[in-house]
């Protein structure tokens, strides 16, 4: 039985008033106002306590101290900012307007510092001197109760739940959502000049070129403190964050054609920069040949399992990646290398395709992207025997992703170089723009490791080094704390949750599912699709971590621009612009926001996911039960992470 659809707006709308309503109440109830005297330890890389808990309304008293060097202590949301020296000394900064009212500012020295908790929630406090590799992640976590903020989305996670399996009730047969789409190409003629072009894609990359090289010169020769270094602060928080927030998102693999890392091996392997060198008797299939022993990729290897390894080996160094700038010239370089030499054996961008790192889960994620491209109609591609796209034509150069248009219908595998659009002689390319989550069919279990990973990653790195445990960060900055066991037991926690917990998990959870549903699939099949609500929700945890990197540290960006090299240039006047975040009170609610909406994202499109598996409607929403409940969980851990 259907329920009638102003019956399920009004249980939708009340239980939002309620998920609204609860977290206020707990704010009746009576809290007992004291004042707490604290001592507050300081040293590389955190605060002891860590966490410090109080009462809306309490008053606090620090008495800090520095147990190594030079500290700052800046909290966010208050007026309250401190310079923490050894033996007990600290300076607090005093700010007033002279007669003629401009703002002055003092340090006082000062035995105690006095907080008053006035507004309830988490905030972070944060060291503000440079006082290591891993300074920017030096934190710790003021949490004033009752916490209303996290109380809050606590409460719209579990509405947007219940609303959806309400609504699934409503809307038993979901229409397609890919299905809504505009060619680009046809909006704005002028786009497909622009594709059209033979030196299109070396021009973009040409400036990406020159900028990563200089990066390199700078991670190798300028400053080795991180949070100093050109290198670092682009690579690791400017362009992390884009490529998370934006670029995927809306691009999907998009930065794949303007990556400059792979670019040298390719013009090399081509013999040329811009133009198309065309045989017309095909050699191994393809209209072109290529420097090297031109073999093709090991079938058997023809899929993303290497990227997952060595993106997980890659994530076992991340906290020296990013704040050791020889570490990621060294990175750069050994790419660098291993594409070239595998472009005198192999054809096409094999490195791209199945090794990147960074390419696995621009694959996975890029599924969920607003952009792609296909084939307008793949009719006239089965029709046409030349198959230019995928075997090169006199206009474009073979596929170097060995993508065939005719039968491609996701984002997974096509690195968006334009070459099709090139070489097609039927102008049968579009660039279609789609709704978010159009691609839901994961066809693997390397892509399901895949998404699990990303997932798990996203967890891992949001505890290491967004949250305020000095000790875990110690763990996983080896080279500096020389603590090989706690390094061990770090690795530990990232592998094993990704390759054996959450795996393991989510697969008895699809398990379950397909038993509620009726055992109308595999439980392969189940699993897999399934597993396609955690890419929304993965890429919106990449966006929500990724965050605060932009809005706390994008002074260091200011100054790295002045200074790129470490030799003491001020070419903007911004080299010594003082540390100061971007609003970060707003920062957990934000956080908060994101994370809500992936999990809608996750939980919508994965039930449309499901329509050509279970065909019944109640069917397909009990299969939705147990992996919601999955998702709901995952979403709750960060949320307690980031807000609790």
């Amino acid at each position: 039985m259907i329920m009638n659809k102003k019956k399920a707006i009004l249980c939708i709308l009340l239980g939002l008033a309620v998920a609204v309503l609860s977290p206020f109440v707990l704010r009746l109830l009576p809290v007992e106002k004291s004042t707490r005297h604290i001592s507050l330890e300081a040293k590389k890389y955190g605060y002891s306590p860590s966490r410090i808990v109080v009462n809306q309304g309490d008053t606090i008293l620090l008495k800090p101290t520095s147990l190594d060097v030079t500290h700052g202590f800046l909290l966010d949301g208050h007026p309250v900012e401190a310079i923490i020296k050894q033996q007990g000394i600290a300076y607090q900064k005093v700010t007033w307007e002279d007669d003629e009212g401009k703002l002055q500012t003092d340090w006082d020295k000062v035995p105690e510092i006095e907080i008053v908790a006035e507004k309830s929630g988490k905030f972070t406090f944060r060291c503000t001197q440079t006082c290591g590799n891993l300074h920017p992640f030096m934190t710790g976590e003021l949490i004033v109760r009752p916490n209303t903020p996290y109380h809050f989305f606590l409460a719209l996670s579990l509405w947007v739940v219940f609303s959806m399996f309400i609504w699934f009730r409503v809307n038993p047969g979901p229409r397609f959502v890919g299905s809504r789409r505009f060619n680009i190409l046809t909006i704005l003629p002028w786009v497909n000049r622009l594709l059209r072009l033979r030196s299109f894609q070396f021009l973009i990359i040409l400036p990406n070129f020159i900028l990563f090289y200089l990066f390199i010169l700078s991670a190798l020769r300028g400053s080795p403190v991180g949070n100093r270094n050109i290198a670092i602060i682009f690579v690791w928080i400017l362009w992390w964050f884009a490529l998370k927030a934006i670029i995927v998102p809306l691009g999907g693999r998009i930065w794949c054609m303007i990556c400059p890392l792979p670019a040298p091996a390719e013009w090399l392997s081509r013999k040329a920069l811009t133009a198309v060198k065309y045989v017309q008797k095909p050699f191994k299939g393809l209209h072109h040949r290529f420097i090297g022993l031109q073999k093709d990729w090991p079938r058997r290897m023809r899929n993303i399992w290497l990227q997952n390894i060595l993106f997980l080996a890659m994530i076992s160094t991340g906290m020296i990646l990013i704040t050791r700038p020889f570490a990621t010239a060294l990175l750069f370089l050994l790419i660098l290398g291993i594409s070239i030499l595998l472009t005198l054996v192999y054809r096409r961008r094999v490195f791209c395709q199945f090794l990147c790192p960074v390419g696995g889960f621009l694959g996975t994620y890029s599924m969920a992207s607003m952009t792609e491209l296909r084939a307008i109609d793949p009719e006239v591609c089965k029709t046409h025997k030349d198959k230019s796209c995928l075997t090169g034509g006199p206009e474009g150069w073979a596929c170097p992703w060995n993508q065939y248009l005719g039968d491609m219908d996701r984002n997974n595998y096509c690195g968006l170089c334009t070459e099709c659009i090139k070489s097609c002689p039927k102008d049968n390319v579009g660039v279609f723009v789609r709704p978010f989550g159009s691609d839901r069919v994961i066809k693997g279990y390397d892509e399901f490791f895949n998404v699990i990973i990303m997932l798990v990653v996203a967890i891992v790195f949001s505890i290491t080094m967004l949250g305020p445990w000095g000790f875990i960060k110690d763990a996983a900055n080896v080279t500096e704390s020389r603590q090989w066991v706690p390094y061990l037991i770090y690795l530990a926690s990232i592998w094993t949750p990704a390759l054996v917990i959450f795996p393991g998990l989510f697969a008895l959870t699809a398990i379950g599912a397909n038993r509620l549903s009726g055992n109308q699939a595999s439980n392969r099949d189940m699993t897999l699709r399934l597993a396609y609500i955690l890419i929304p929700v993965g890429i919106f945890f990449w966006i929500a971590f990724s965050l605060p990197q932009i809005m706390i540290n994008y002074g260091y960006i200011l100054s790295v621009l002045s200074d790129p090299l470490g030799l003491g240039w001020d070419i903007f006047g911004t080299a010594n612009y003082p540390f100061s975040p971007f609003m970060p009170e707003w920062i957990p609610p934000i956080q908060g926001v994101l994370l809500v909406a992936g999990l809608y994202f996750g939980l919508s499109r994965g039930y449309q996911g499901l329509t050509d598996l279970v065909h019944d409607p109640l069917m397909r929403a009990r299969a939705m039960i147990l992996p919601a409940l999955f998702a709901l969980f995952t979403v709750n851990l960060l949320l307690k992470l980031y807000m609790g």
